[in-house]
C-alpha cells in the first residue's frame, strides 16, 4: 500500500460538507508523524459530527499526545458520498492531521459505543485498505485494537479485531504504548499485550477460554478518576457543527441507583466524583481560553454528584451567563427544588428532562427506577412555576412483565403533567424498545416481539394525536431489534454482520440507510435463527460472553433478576452497600469534597448596566482575508467559529440580548463554499474605543490558520455602512480548458438575454444572466468576472455559461478579490 500523505483536497469540493475533512480544528495537536516512535490513529466509525462530541476518544488523544515518543491522530467515517468518492479515486482512509493511511500506523483504534456501528466496523477497515478478518492481515498492517462499552461482549466482533481492551483505559493506553515501544514486531507485541490487564487478544485467549470454563479477564477501572488528572484539555473545537457543540466537564463516573436495565450503569462502577473547586477552575478556563458558549456538566446522573449546587452556585457566579450557558443534561427530577431551578435558570436551562422510563409504579419497582409519580409531578411543578416552557419524557416499551395497564400508566402519567402545566407547557415523550444488555440483571430478559411494541406505542401516540402541545415519538423499532441481536450477540453472529456487511449494510443508525431486510437475508444465508438471540435466556446456564469480568458479581445480576419478578428494590449503593463486588482495595466509592468555597460573584454587569452600556457603542468594520482550507467552511460554520474568536479576544464586546446571545456582528455577503476570499469584513461593536491597531494586534494573538486580518476601520455614529451589490472574482482554470472557455465567453456575450431558470422545492425563477454579470472576460488561463450578489449560486452561474460540468468547476481556483457597492 501506498505510505504517502493521501491528498484529498482537491476532492473536497465535491462532497457534502468538506469541513468535516479539513483538520485545522482549533486546540488540535499536531504532532509529525515521521519523529514519532509509536502512531496511534484513533478512530470513530461514523461521522464526524458524531465522533468529534465523543469525550471518551478525545481523553485518550490528549493522553498519548502527552507522551514524548508518542502521537495520536483521530479518524472518522467518511459520509456516503467520500466514501463512494474514495473507493472510485482508490484512496485510503486517513488520519485527520497527518493524512497518513490508516495502513502506516502502528494501531488504529476504534471505539464502540454502539451496536448499530458493528457494520461501520467492516466498512472502516475495508475503506482503510485493511483486510477485514483479522487472520488475513499480516506483519505489516496496523494493530486493530478496539474499546469502549460495547466490548462488555467483545464476541460479535472477535474476528475482526486483533486486541479488545475491556473497561477504562486511561491508565492502560499509557501501558499498551509503552509495549509497543518495547516491542517492535507486531507478533512480539500481541504477545505482550495478551499478558496486560484488561486486554483480550482473541488469536491467543480462545483456546485458553476453551480449555478453561474459569477463565476470565477482568476489565479495567480507572482508580484515579477523581484526581481529574487525565482529561482532554484544551478541548477541540470543530469547524463543522458537532451533534453536541459544547464544551464538555465529566463530573462523576459510574451511577448508584442500579436501574436493572441500564448497561452502562454497571459497568462504570463504582461512583467517582471529582473535586467540585478542580472542576470549576478547568471549566473557567476552557471559556476564557476558548471562548465556548455552553458547558456540560456530564455524568450518568450529573444531580446525583454530591456538590452539585454549591458548583452551579460557583458558576453562576463566575461566568457571563450573557456569553455561556451552563448545561446539566442527565438531571434527575426527584432532585429539584426551587434553588436549583433558579440557579440552572440562571444558568441558561429552559427545559426539564424526566426519564420515569416506566408509566405504573409497579414497573418502576421492576426496574428498580427509584422514582414515585408524586416526585414526578412535584419537580415538573416547580419547574413550570419557575418558569420552565419545556418537558421530555422518556419511557421505555417492552420491559419485562410489562402489561397494557403499564401502557394505560403511561398516559395517565403524562395526562398529569399535563395538568401540572394547565395546557400551557410543551410535552415531548420518546418511547423507546427495551433491548436487553449484557452484564446487567436483565440479560437474561426477552426483547419484546414487535408487533406488540408497535401497537403499544401507537396507542399512546394515538390518545394525544390532537393535542399539539404534546408530541409522541419513537424509535425505530426494527432498530432496535438489531441492537437486541447483536448486543447478546456470540461468534455465530460474527458471520452474520460479515454476510450482511458484504451484502451492502452500513449507517445502521441512520433510518436513511437502515435496512433490515439485509440483515433478514443475512441470518438466513448464515442458517441462523434470529429469534433465539432475542428470546430468553436461562441464567443458570454460563453465557459465551462470561470470560469478562466487570466487577459486578454474577450472583449479584441473579439476585437483582429475583427481586426484579417480585418488584422489590434495592437501595442506592451509597446509602446501604449492595455487596455487588465491584469495590475493591483498588477502587471505590469516591464523594467529592463536601467543603466547597463559594467563590463571590464575579463582577459581571447586570441587565440594567447592559441596557443602559448598549446606549453607547461604537462600531467598526474589519476587514480580513479567509483562504486555503477555510475555503471549505460553511457560511454558518463560519459565522458560529468567528463568534467563538471574538468571545476570546480580551475587547470589550457588544453581545446581543436574549436566550442565544452571540456578539453583536454582521458579515459580508456569504461567500460559496469553495471561493477563498480576499477583502471580506464583519461589522462589529464595542462599549468603547479602541485603535485600529489594538484590535488588529488582538486577533492576530488567535493564530487561525490561513486567516488574515487586514485592517480595521472605525464608523462613526451617522455613518452608514455601504451595502454591496456587487463581487469582483478572479477564476483561475487548467490551460487546457482555456479554447472551451474562451469560446463559451464569447457565445455569451454575443446574446442580448442569456435565460437561466433556477427549481428548489417545486419552485421555478428565471434569471437573465446577461443583466446579472456586469464584466466577463478571460486573460492566459484566468476568468475575471464582475457579477450582482443576488443571483443564482456562482457555480450554477459557471456552469451555465461555460457549459462545463459542476464537478470540473469545484477544480477551478476561485476568489473573491473584493466586494463593490
Amino acid at each position: 500500500m501506498n505510505m504517502n500523505i493521501v491528498k484529498i483536497e482537491k476532492y473536497l469540493p465535491l462532497v457534502d460538507k468538506p469541513s468535516r475533512y479539513i483538520d485545522n480544528e482549533i486546540n488540535a495537536i499536531h504532532k509529525a508523524f515521521e519523529e514519532a516512535e509509536v502512531r496511534f490513529c484513533l478512530a470513530f466509525p461514523d461521522i464526524y459530527e458524531l465522533g468529534i462530541s465523543h469525550l471518551g476518544l478525545k481523553i485518550l488523544y490528549s493522553i498519548i499526545n502527552r507522551i514524548p515518543w508518542a502521537m495520536a491522530d483521530r479518524s472518522y467515517l467518511p459520509w456516503v458520498d467520500m466514501i463512494k468518492l474514495m473507493r472510485e479515486e482508490k484512496l485510503p482512509l486517513f488520519g485527520l492531521e497527518s493524512r497518513m493511511p490508516h495502513a502506516a500506523f502502528d494501531v488504529l483504534g476504534i471505539t464502540l459505543q454502539t451496536e448499530l456501528n458493528f457494520s461501520n466496523v467492516l466498512e472502516l477497515l475495508d475503506l482503510s485498505g485493511l483486510p477485514v478478518l483479522a487472520s488475513e492481515r499480516n506483519a505489516t498492517h496496523p494493530i486493530v485494537l478496539a474499546g469502549g462499552p460495547c466490548v462488555s461482549n467483545p464476541l460479535p466482533l472477535s474476528p475482526f479485531i486483533d486486541v479488545f481492551f475491556l473497561g477504562e483505559a486511561e491508565e492502560g493506553i499509557v501501558e499498551i504504548a509503552e509495549l509497543l515501544h518495547a516491542n517492535p514486531g507486531k507478533e512480539d507485541r500481541l504477545q505482550a499485550l495478551a499478558k496486560l490487564e484488561s486486554c483480550y487478544v482473541p488469536a491467543i485467549h480462545d483456546a485458553m477460554i476453551t480449555e478453561n470454563p474459569d477463565f476470565r479477564i477482568k476489565a479495567r477501572k480507572y482508580a484515579k478518576f477523581h484526581k481529574g488528572e487525565a482529561i482532554h484539555s484544551p478541548q477541540l473545537q470543530s469547524w463543522q457543527l458537532a451533534t453536541h457543540n459544547r464544551m464538555v466537564s465529566e463530573i462523576m463516573r459510574g451511577c448508584s441507583r442500579g436501574c436493572r436495565f441500564c448497561h452502562a450503569g454497571y459497568i462504570y462502577r463504582p461512583v467517582r466524583e471529582r473535586n467540585a473547586d478542580d472542576l470549576l477552575e478547568n471549566i473557567l478556563r476552557e471559556i476564557r481560553d476558548s471562548g465556548w458558549d455552553e458547558a456540560g456538566l456530564i455524568s450518568l446522573s450529573s444531580s446525583d454528584y454530591s456538590c452539585i449546587k454549591p458548583l452551579l452556585l460557583n458558576l453562576f457566579n463566575s461566568i457571563d451567563t450573557n456569553k455561556t450557558h451552563i448545561s446539566l443534561p442527565s438531571l434527575r427530577v426527584d432532585s429539584l427544588d426551587n434553588e436549583l431551578v433558579s440557579i440552572l435558570r440562571g444558568l441558561g436551562r429552559e427545559g426539564l428532562t424526566i426519564a420515569p422510563e416506566a408509566g405504573s409504579q409497579r414497573l418502576r419497582n421492576v426496574i428498580n427506577k427509584n422514582l414515585i409519580e408524586e416526585e414526578i409531578l412535584r419537580g415538573a411543578s416547580v419547574a413550570i412555576d419557575l418558569g420552565w416552557q419545556k418537558i421530555k419524557l422518556y419511557f421505555m416499551i417492552g420491559l419485562p412483565t410489562e402489561t397494557e395497564e403499564d401502557i394505560d400508566g403511561i398516559i395517565d402519567l403524562i395526562e398529569k403533567i399535563e395538568s401540572v402545566g394547565k395546557k400551557k407547557v410543551q410535552i415531548n415523550v420518546t418511547l423507546s424498545p427495551f433491548v436487553p444488555k449484557v452484564f446487567t440483571p436483565f440479560q437474561w430478559e426477552s426483547f419484546a416481539p414487535l408487533e406488540q411494541s408497535l401497537a403499544r406505542i401507537l396507542r399512546v401516540k394515538q390518545h394525544f394525536i390532537k393535542k399539539r402541545y404534546i408530541k409522541i415519538k419513537y424509535h425505530e423499532l426494527e432498530s432496535s431489534l438489531l441492537e437486541a441481536l447483536l448486543s447478546r450477540g456470540d461468534l455465530n453472529t460474527a458471520k452474520v454482520i460479515h454476510k450482511a456487511w458484504l451484502l451492502g449494510a452500513s449507517f445502521d443508525g441512520w433510518n436513511e440507510f437502515f435496512d433490515f431486510s439485509i440483515w433478514r437475508r443475512a441470518f438466513e444465508e448464515c442458517e441462523l435463527s434470529a429469534e433465539q438471540y432475542l428470546a430468553s435466556k436461562d441464567p443458570d446456564q454460563p453465557a459465551a460472553w462470561e470470560f469478562v469480568d466487570t466487577g459486578v458479581c454474577r450472583s449479584f445480576f441473579i439476585s437483582e433478576l429475583h427481586k426484579a419478578r417480585k418488584a422489590d428494590l434495592t437501595d442506592d449503593c451509597r446509602e446501604l452497600c449492595s455487596l455487588c463486588g465491584v469495590c475493591d482495595e483498588s477502587v471505590r466509592t469516591t464523594d467529592a469534597t463536601d467543603s466547597v468555597r463559594i467563590v463571590p460573584p464575579a463582577n459581571i454587569p447586570s441587565a440594567l448596566e447592559t441596557s443602559r452600556r448598549l446606549q453607547e457603542q461604537y462600531h467598526y468594520r474589519v476587514s480580513y482575508r479567509k483562504a486555503g482550507m477555510l475555503r471549505l467552511i460553511s457560511h454558518l460554520d463560519w459565522m458560529r467559529m468567528l463568534f467563538r474568536w471574538i468571545g476570546i479576544v480580551k475587547l470589550e464586546t457588544v453581545f446581543t440580548q436574549g436566550f442565544s446571545p452571540h456578539p453583536k456582528v454582521s458579515l459580508s455577503p456569504p461567500l460559496p463554499v469553495g471561493v477563498s476570499g480576499e477583502q471580506e469584513y464583519f461589522d462589529i461593536s464595542f462599549f468603547r474605543i479602541y485603535l485600529p491597531q489594538e484590535i488588529i494586534a488582538h486577533f492576530n494573538e488567535l493564530r487561525i490558520p490561513d486567516f488574515e486580518i487586514l485592517g480595521v476601520e472605525a464608523l462613526h455614529k451617522r455613518q452608514t455602512a455601504l451595502i454591496p451589490l456587487l463581487e469582483e472574482l478572479r477564476i483561475n482554470f487548467d490551460p487546457g480548458h482555456e479554447e472551451a472557455i474562451n469560446a463559451a465567453i464569447h457565445a455569451f456575450l454575443q446574446q442580448q438575454e442569456f435565460l437561466f431558470t433556477k427549481t428548489k422545492d417545486r419552485k421555478t425563477k428565471t434569471y437573465n444572466l446577461s443583466d446579472i454579470i456586469q464584466t466577463i472576460s478571460t486573460e492566459e488561463g484566468m476568468i475575471h468576472i464582475i457579477k450582482k450578489l443576488e443571483s443564482p449560486s456562482l457555480y450554477s452561474i459557471l456552469e451555465a455559461i461555460l457549459q462545463l460540468p459542476r464537478a470540473m468547476l469545484y477544480q477551478f481556483d476561485i476568489v473573491r478579490l473584493r466586494l463593490l457597492s
